[in-house]
């Protein structure tokens, strides 16, 4: 294997934002924990440690000027694409660095208020995991906001033989890094086609193989392919934070800090029952299988008494990102389908796609008030759970700016990728996902294109690209012609409006 300290170099990640590393998104969870948020208005620093193609920060960097934030990152393919895209939007307040994470003592940083830590811990080696920590404890402000992703042990503990023996495979195999995970990818489907037992009697194990099969190459050789792939208990972690002098706050994913969308009623009884925190969340582990923890760890954050934490929770604002159009009246949770009635939901959602509301703004429409705080507060906690919504802000004038920027620079250097791609709203302060359709009449818009319909088509027959209809493949030129035009007509009536509200257009 190509590896660097045992990290793969060979392939690039995949690019792509993480709405939960963004400071308003990790601020609202700090709310919700009973614990004050960082004051983001007169500046805050921020840093990302191995930031990838740097797609996240550099979104947040343009949702948050008056911030300043670091990057790190040993690939240089990597920093070069991360540069590039901040040159090209623009942004002078964010600094990417290439380096390794042993290196972190001798570059000259600042202290942080915020530092995140995605899809590293469990894919670097104990010596790596020690630089960590020891930056956490030279580098973090006293209140500091620490975020760390790691693959949960008793998720992923059924799969890692199956993870074992492709990188075992591919390391007795020739060529590049990608030939040879196709490679230890055919050799595992003759095994399960030869009935292998582990496939037999783990029907798990048949599921995940296939799921991985459809994976891009580049993610699966970041994600499996690296020497060090270490699983761990919460309470391992927590032990390791700990000798930074942080503490665990929370979820940084909203919807896993309700347990009641979680759990079970029998469930939250033996929860009730546990009182060492540690242990509580290996036991919440166990009842959901848990295969990524997207841990918040606080230094000394201040605690919030319970009354401001409701006044001020319903001050906050929050905005529809899914148009009432495309929105499904029901939501997947760990606990079953949630299905939402139309008596308490409609009027809330109405109200949203008008304009972004408070709780408080919420319960002064007559309509909505009349069903209680209590059931309209807990019909806003499910929106927030399933992303139906988002926290929302009144953005100032140069946000927005920057954020056009940058949607400007994405737009250009996405344009052919046929993938679903983020742009940033100004008024979430974070990211929104946008099919390839999608930003092509957002082009469009920008660019003033009176006729959309011929220059998609354009795009189309390069790309030798195909319209879907329920669920079918349109081969004619006349049908997806047709049903572009549909397509076109539903963009204008439902999203464009929802992204002219959110500040993209």
């Amino acid at each position: 294997m190509d590896w660097k300290n045992g990290y793969v170099i060979e392939i690039e990640y995949v690019r792509g934002v993480h709405r939960e590393l963004g400071p308003s998104a990790l601020n609202s969870i700090l709310l919700i924990q009973s614990i004050e948020p960082i004051a983001l208005q007169n500046g805050f620093t921020y840093c990302d440690l191995g930031c990838g193609q740097g797609e996240s920060v550099n979104l947040f960097a343009a949702c948050h000027p008056e911030g300043e934030f670091h990057a790190v990152d040993f690939n240089s393919v990597h920093i070069s694409s991360a540069r590039g895209l901040a040159h090209q939007a623009d942004l002078e307040n964010v600094t990417f660095w290439e380096n390794d994470f042993a290196d972190l003592g001798e570059l000259p940083l600042p202290t942080f208020d915020f530092i995140v830590i995605h899809g590293v811990y469990t894919w670097v080696g104990t010596e790596t995991r020690r630089h960590i920590v020891e930056f956490l404890g030279n580098k973090l402000k006293p209140g500091g906001v620490v975020y760390l992703s790691y693959n949960s042990l008793l998720g992923w503990n059924a799969h890692a033989p199956l993870r074992e023996l492709l990188i075992s495979y591919a390391d007795t195999q020739s060529g590049t890094l990608e030939q040879r995970i196709d490679l230890a990818i055919e050799f595992v489907e003759r095994l399960k086609n030869a009935h292998a037992s582990i496939f037999k009697t783990g029907p798990a194990t048949r599921d995940f193989f296939e799921y991985i099969c459809t994976l891009p190459r580049n993610y699966l050789a970041h994600e499996f392919f690296n020497r060090d792939w270490t699983l761990f208990c919460h309470a391992d972690v927590a032990r390791d934070l700990a000798g930074a002098k942080l503490s665990f706050t929370g979820s940084a994913n909203f919807a896993e800090n309700q347990d009641i969308l979680r759990f079970s009623e029998a469930q939250q009884q033996i929860l009730d029952g546990v009182t060492d925190k540690a242990m509580r969340e290996t036991v919440k582990d166990f009842a959901v299988n848990m295969l990524l923890r997207r841990d918040l760890f606080s230094r000394d954050r201040p605690k919030l008494h319970s009354s401001l934490q409701l006044e001020l929770f319903f001050r906050c604002r929050f905005a529809l990102v899914v148009p009432q159009a495309k929105l499904k009246r029901k939501a997947l949770f760990p606990i079953g389908e949630v299905h939402f009635d139309r008596e308490l939901y409609d009027p809330i959602l109405h109200a949203f796609e008008l304009k972004p509301h408070s709780l408080e703004e919420l319960l002064q429409h007559e309509e909505i008030s009349v069903l209680g705080s209590g059931r309209v507060l807990e019909a806003l906690i499910v929106l927030l759970s399933a992303e139906y919504v988002m926290p929302a802000v009144e953005p100032a004038p140069y946000t927005v700016m920057a954020t056009k920027r940058l949607n400007c620079a994405l737009l250009k250097r996405e344009v052919d990728n046929l993938g679903k791609q983020f742009l940033a709203s100004p008024v979430l302060q974070n990211a929104i996902k946008v099919d390839w359709l999608e930003r092509l009449l957002i082009i469009c818009e920008i660019d003033g294109n009176p006729d959309p319909l011929s220059f998609i088509w354009e795009k189309m027959e390069t790309s030798r690209h195909k319209l879907t209809k329920e669920g079918k493949v349109i081969q004619s030129m006349v049908e997806n012609l047709d049903e572009l035009a549909v397509q076109i007509d539903t963009f204008r009536t439902s999203q464009l409006p929802l992204l002219q509200q959110l500040g993209i257009l």
